[in-house]
């Protein structure tokens, strides 16, 4: 079975494959320890912990908004910067094609040109680097989360 964990360390959020609930495991990130706790989620198969990785992952997201109090909403920019952020860290910290992160845009209703147009503005802030295949966030970004 897998455990579905955000790390208390590092906050990543993640799998790890368990035999027991009262197995340890260890955060793919940094390597802290993952132990048991009320509430916490298993999956059976690999693709039901990646669902649950998934929605733990949005429920963070929403969670940050609704901590922020901005009663207007996200602009455009910032959606697209967490759309990349959520998208990198169910990767576990790894770059993630832009593919990816234009279906992702094209789902939350983003216009394709417009998510272009703020990819390159967070890239010349310094919040994301773009190679022209993938995208992933500069440390500076992992910072402020």
């Amino acid at each position: 079975m897998f455990r579905v964990y955000r790390c208390d360390l590092c906050k990543n959020i993640g799998y790890a494959h368990v035999e027991t609930e009262d197995e340890e495991s260890r955060c793919s990130l940094c390597q802290g320890i993952i132990l048991h706790e009320p509430g916490t989620v298993y999956a059976v198969t690999v693709q039901e912990a990646q669902s649950s990785v998934r929605e733990l992952v949005i429920e963070s997201q929403i969670s940050k908004v609704r901590q922020g109090g901005n009663s207007r909403g996200l602009g455009i920019k910032k959606r697209v910067f967490n759309i990349i952020e959520s998208l990198v860290d169910m990767n576990r910290g790894r770059p993630v094609t832009i593919e990816n992160v234009m279906r992702e845009c094209s789902e939350a209703g983003i216009d394709i040109g417009r998510a272009m147009k703020f990819m390159d503005t967070l890239e010349s802030e310094g919040a994301i680097r773009n190679d022209g295949v993938a995208v992933s966030l500069t440390k500076e970004a992992w910072m402020d989360v």
